[in-house]
């Protein structure tokens, strides 16, 4: 399973991108599947922004993991949607390699533990997505709480 902590990330600071990792304190990573060109995604990015601040008090980061053509076109959904999360880097192999982690659908969520367990996901066994569940599982649940919930959400 590939490592989502490991690494460079990006991070956006006033709009310029800047290099970041995931910091120390962080216990799981939610990771976004989204796209510029996915009106479900754009839709749930406001929702994702509200919860970060109390994600990351919880001990949990978000990274974007984009399903866009581009690079450019990935950086201007994360400009345009003012993302405060982890950007992953324009790096093919990096992404196919978390995407694998993921259903076709997007938008998508899907949350891994330091050990690198998959903790929860919001695509459901027909392939459809619903990371507004698999959100709210995260906000009521403190990091290594609870069970880990495939399909959570659904």
């Amino acid at each position: 399973m590939p490592d989502p902590f490991a690494g460079t990330l990006h991070r956006l600071d006033k709009g310029r991108v800047a290099r970041s990792a995931v910091a120390d304190d962080v216990r799981q990573v939610a990771l976004y599947y989204g796209a510029s060109w996915c009106g479900p995604c754009r839709a749930f990015v406001p929702e994702l922004i509200a919860a970060y601040p109390r994600l990351r008090a919880m001990g949990t980061e978000v990274i974007f993991v984009s399903d866009d053509r581009s690079c450019a076109a990935a950086l201007d959904y994360a400009r345009a949607s003012r993302m405060p999360w982890l950007l992953l880097p324009c790096d093919a192999h990096r992404r196919r390699a978390l995407r694998a982690l993921g259903g076709t659908a997007l938008p998508g969520l899907v949350v891994v533990d330091r050990d690198g367990r998959q903790r929860a996901t919001s695509w459901r066994a027909d392939d459809d997505s619903a990371p507004r569940g698999t959100l709210r599982w995260l906000l009521d649940r403190p990091p290594g709480s609870g069970r880990p919930a495939a399909g959570a959400g659904t």
